[in-house]
């Protein structure tokens, strides 16, 4: 019975050996994990961020640009290459659609254009990276315009010339336009120019028949 007692006290050493040789040896790589996934420490923020012109004519370009900071305890500094994720809000319901993701250049500069559609909201965020916490610039709205509408008539360039892109003469005193081609088109002095047929129309000229 003696026997019995000191062997199995013996096998409990070994077993409390083992154990404590295995957590010795597990232990490193948990810390090694932990280190791993720490979590973003440096303040960012988008400096200088700007969506414009403040209003434009539809299908022209609207220029976004900005820089990354990066707070280095004192002052704020530029981040180096970063991602910026642009993004558009035609009409406050979608804040988070995403129309474009850039790299910025080594200073953490970006600038990138758009054609513009319709009227909404423009901000850029850059996400966490590293060390780096993500951040997010202000909203910025664009107004998009329809396009002027082109005028059809004009006054004459000279006493018997129309513009070039207004080349219908209009005779006011008979109340007849002229093509150019026609027969008395280039002995017509001009009142009026049309850019179309129907612009004369409209203003009461009809067509020389010759």
């Amino acid at each position: 019975m003696g026997e019995f007692i000191l062997f199995s006290t013996s096998l409990r050493r070994k077993a409390l050996g083992t154990l404590l040789a295995l957590s010795a040896f597990v232990a490193p790589a948990v810390v090694v994990a932990a280190s791993a996934q720490a979590a973003p420490t440096v303040t960012t923020r988008v400096a200088s961020f700007s969506a414009g012109p403040a209003t434009v004519v539809r299908g022209n370009a609207i220029t976004v640009q900005g820089q990354m900071h990066g707070y280095n305890g004192r002052s704020w500094v530029k981040t180096g290459t970063r991602t910026a994720v642009v993004y558009f809000d035609p009409d406050g319901a979608k804040p988070n659609a995403v129309v474009r993701t850039l790299k910025t250049n080594t200073t953490g500069y970006f600038r990138t254009t758009f054609s513009a559609s319709v009227t909404g909201k423009w901000s850029v965020r850059m996400p966490a990276a590293g060390a780096l916490k993500g951040s997010s610039s202000g909203q910025v709205t664009v107004r998009v315009v329809a396009p002027a509408p082109k005028p059809t008539s004009a006054r004459p360039s000279s006493t018997w010339n129309c513009p070039a892109w207004a080349p219908i003469k209009g005779n006011a005193p008979s109340g007849i336009y002229h093509l150019p081609g026609q027969r008395y088109y280039t002995r017509t002095t001009p009142e009026v120019c049309f850019a179309t047929e129907r612009a004369a129309q409209q203003a009461g000229y009809r067509k020389a028949k010759v």
